[in-house]
Parts: C-alpha cells; structure tokens; sequence
C-alpha cells in the first residue's frame, strides 16, 4: 500500500515537472517580456525561417497548454492537502495561500509574467468549494475552463450590431487623444520594453508593483484565463474527490489518447487558420471558441500521453527525470524567471533584440536539463527545496527539517 502512495505522488511530481517544461519553453521563446510587443518590435524574435516554424509550434501546441496542467494539478493539491487530511483547518491553507501571494510578488516585481500570485487568489474561492457537491463542482469548473462567461459576453456583443457600430464611432472620435495618453497600452509597452532594454533595476520595481498589476488584471481579463483558471482548480479539486490519480492503472488511457487527440487537434487547426487577422468578426469569434476549447483538450491529449509513457516500463525511467523538478516546483519556477531575465533583460545580458526564437528555446531546453540535474542532485542532500521549505516552514510556523539524515537516506 506504501509502494502504492508513493507511485502516486511521482506521478503528480512528474506532471508537474513536465508542465514547468513546457513553461519555460513558452517563455523563452516569448523573450519572458509578459507584455504587448510594440508595433516597431514586432517578430523581434523572427530572425531565422526556422522561427517562423517554431512561432506556429509555440503558439499552437505550447501558449496555454502547459499551464492549464499546471493550474489543474494545484486544484488536485488542494485536494490533497486540505481534503485528505482529518482535521485540516481552512485558515491554515489561507495563511499558506497568503504566505504564496507574498512569494509572487517578489516574484511578480521582477517579472510581471507571473502566476503565482494569480494562483494564491484564486486559490482562496477553492475554500467555498470544500463541501460543495461533486456535480456541481464539475458542472461550474468545466463552464469556467472553457471561458463560458467570456463566450456569452462575446455572442451577445455580435448580436448587437448596432450597438457595436455606435460603440466604434465613439472610438474613432477618441482615438487622437488616445493615442497620445499616457495610458494608451501602445504607450505603455513602449515604455516598459524601453526600461527591459535599459535594465533599470529600481524603475522596473516601481512598474511592476503599480501598472504590472493593472495590466495582469486586464491579461486575464482579456485572455479569458479570469475564468479559465479558477475553472482549471475547479476540475482539478474534482479529479481528487474522484481519486482518479489513485486509480490511474484503471483509467482507459489509449482510449482517452484517442478522443482527445480526435477532438483536441482539429480544434487547434480551426484555432489556427480562424485566428488570423484578415478573418471577419465571426471568424474570429468562431476562431475564439475554438481556441478555448484546445487549450482544454490538448493539455488532456499531453496528460494522457505523459501518463501512459510513465505506465510503460520502456519509457518510465525518462519520464521519471522529471519528478524532482516537480518536486521543486515553485523553486524551479522561480529559478526559470531568473534565467530568463538574465539572459533577456538589460539587468544581465539583455539579449532581447539579439536573440533569435529557435536560439533561445534550446537556451531554455539546456537549462530546463540542468535544472533537472541540479534537482536530482539536491534532493540527495534536502528534503525540500528552498523555496519549498521556506513556504513550508512559514505555513507551520517553526522551521522544518532540512537536511537528508543517514538513517533517511537508507530508507
């Protein structure tokens, strides 16, 4: 039963892993700018015909797809953590939702591109959720996953044609003025790209921490993920109240391989060709939908396929590397940022406009490797990592155990 329970856990870890693999490529190609790209910087990252290629990989089969495995394993953790334990107590998991919002926004204030503090509040509505029914659960998770709200306010703006039409007159009027205030997004990209450029450390602070928020805020409004990823924690906490993470042995997953790749990979296609700029209004909103709903069936297509080559005894012992950078994955998340910043920011060797994408993705595959190394490494001497340990340790309130014993190790 042990043995089992411990399986169980490497599988998490090793999802985990693979997500943050996906992250860091997605980043890395993006030039981890987490912003609109001035109109003069566009395809800063298209230096070479094989970027090209890989711009239509990233954008079709990365943006959006990791982090959704990413965002459902925390809503199976929270499962794990407060559902599985007698006795758990709900303001013990706010205070470590509390303690996470505090680690992202160090985290955030280098680096507007991140979730962490997204996660730790929409991590709260999960307490309101403890006791509510299975059903509903699913029922509200799969509607929020795939951006139903954003779908609705989307069908009716084309339903009122005339109303849109006065709405862009309005528009045009403001436009002059627009384009010379300080709060046009064109603007605002101009300059936070010009203090990445420059690596203005106290500037970039100060941006980060008041118009890093504002424009977080209005990503995930406009993404849709304002909705997708509490819909994500939803249907993670409901994949732990079924327990079909201790059960995967019995999951059918050649079948599911197949429906998911059925539906999932037409779905991208259709997102592909009906997103493209020339298309009309109800291309694009037909392009929209489907786009919402790969970035639902595509990340299961990856579960699935991650899981059975974990099942086979040929390929576990690859995917296995992966299950101590799961294990460290807020360390590891944070440490990818840094990279990043390092290599891209005029903080370190501000490579930004250098870089060409394809280049910086093996930059990011090299690191993720050593990543995976240093991983390995380190949970031969620790039991958690340092960010891990620290987030535990302030959840607990007294420091934790740090270092492997002897008698550990021989266990």
């Amino acid at each position: 039963m042990q043995n089992l329970t411990i399986k169980r856990i490497e599988q998490i870890d090793a999802l985990r892993g693979f997500a943050l693999f996906g992250i860091i490529m997605t980043h890395m190609f993006e030039g981890y700018l987490a912003s609109m790209t001035p109109p003069q910087y566009l395809g800063f990252n298209i230096v070479y015909p094989l970027d090209r290629f890989a711009q239509v990989v990233i954008q079709n089969l990365f943006v959006g797809k990791f982090y959704a495995i990413f965002s459902m394993l925390f809503g199976l953790s929270f499962y794990l953590i407060l559902d599985q334990k007698k006795g758990s107590s709900s303001l013990k998991f706010i205070w470590r939702l509390v303690l996470l919002f505090l680690i992202g926004f160090i985290h955030h204030i280098h680096y507007r591109g991140d979730f962490l503090t997204v996660y730790a509040v929409f991590g709260f509505a999960l307490i309101f959720f403890r006791k509510v029914p299975d059903k509903i659960i699913l029922i509200l998770g799969l509607f929020l996953a795939f951006n139903g709200p954003s779908m609705v306010t989307n069908s009716i703006s084309l339903l009122q044609k005339s109303r849109q039409e006065t709405v862009q007159i309005i528009k045009e009027t403001k436009n002059i003025a627009f384009n010379n205030s300080e709060n046009n997004p064109v603007t605002q990209a101009n300059a936070y790209f010009d203090l990445i450029l420059k690596g203005e450390y106290r500037k970039l602070l100060v941006s980060n921490s008041t118009t890093g928020f504002y424009n977080k805020y209005n990503y995930l409004k406009f993404s849709g993920r304002l909705w997708v990823i509490p819909g994500l924690f939803l249907l993670g906490l409901w994949i732990g109240r079924k327990k079909w993470h201790e059960k995967i042995d019995k999951i059918p997953l050649v079948k599911i391989i197949s429906i998911s790749a059925l539906i999932g990979i037409p779905l991208t296609i259709v997102s592909y060709y009906f997103s493209k700029p020339t298309n009309t209004e109800i291309i694009h909103y037909v392009g929209s939908i489907a786009k919402d709903a790969s970035n639902i069936f595509m990340p299961l297509l990856y579960i699935v396929i991650f899981l059975y080559f974990f099942k086979l005894s040929s390929t576990n012992k690859i995917v296995s590397q992966l299950i101590p950078v799961g294990k460290m994955g807020l360390t590891t998340y944070v440490l990818q940022s840094a990279f990043g910043i390092f290599i891209f920011y005029g903080l370190g060797l501000g490579l930004l406009l250098q870089l060409s994408g394809t280049v910086a993705l093996g930059l990011g595959f090299v690191f993720f490797i050593i990543q995976i190394l240093f991983c390995k490494w380190w949970f031969s001497k620790y039991r958690f990592g340092p960010l891990e340990w620290l987030w535990r340790s302030g959840t607990n309130g007294r420091w934790q155990s740090f270092k492997i014993t002897e008698i550990q190790k021989i266990e």
